[in-house]
């Protein structure tokens, strides 16, 4: 969301006199009929453009309706089981808990992961809303170990989302790409996670799991 401010700018021109006798051939200055050439510039520099004069540049404030029609169904406490892979690089059985909440004033949906895959902790926190001019969903992700990620999707078809992401972290940059199946409501939302090292050339899956309220 672009963020707009205005910012006004006075000019104070100050004279002072000095009081004296008025000598002989002395003359009053009259101030000049026009403005210098630059001062003329300078506030055609400030004066606003057009379309802000007439409010067509300011966006919509309120948080778009798709948003609040995901946070309908998203929000609450969801309890996780399934596999993630761990610092050895393979896949251990994982268990978490993730909370989902509409916060920043209803423009972002906030989730809150925390997991144990084998014996090791995980935990995320990921915000993502709905950019209603490009017609597709943000994400923003950090998690421990710090690495953080953001991506976008074009959205829900199917019940199914496919979200394309960059990874970053200190092993370096990489391409990650989240699923999330939710076409079933009875077997819960169902999802897993792939990432690529090479550009695209080779993906590994890192994690699969399906959560339920």
């Amino acid at each position: 969301m672009n963020t707009f401010s205005r910012v006004a700018i006075v000019l104070i021109g100050m004279t002072s006199a000095v009081a004296a006798q008025p000598k002989a051939g002395d003359t009053k200055m009259a101030p000049p009929a026009t403005k210098p050439a630059d001062m003329k510039a300078a506030d055609a520099k400030m004066a606003p453009p057009a379309d802000a004069k007439a409010g067509g540049a300011m966006p919509d404030m309120t948080p778009p309706k798709e948003l609040a029609d995901m946070a309908k169904a998203s929000t609450g406490t969801w309890n996780c089981k399934g596999q993630g892979m761990d610092h050895s690089m393979k896949m251990a059985d994982m268990s978490a808990k993730m909370k989902i909440a509409l916060t920043a004033d209803k423009w972002w949906l906030q989730a809150s992961f925390d997991a144990k895959m084998g014996k090791e902790p995980f935990h995320f926190e990921s915000f993502s809303t709905y950019d209603a001019a490009a017609k597709k969903w943000k994400r923003v992700m950090v998690e421990s170990g710090g690495g953080w990620s953001n991506g976008e999707t074009a959205g829900m078809k199917d019940g199914k989302i496919d979200w394309d992401l960059t990874a970053h972290s200190p092993m370096g940059d990489a391409m990650f790409r989240d699923h999330e199946d939710v076409s079933d409501p009875k077997a819960g939302a169902k999802m897993w996670g792939e990432m690529s090292m090479d550009k695209g050339k080779n993906w590994v899956k890192v994690y699969e799991m399906t959560c339920k309220k």
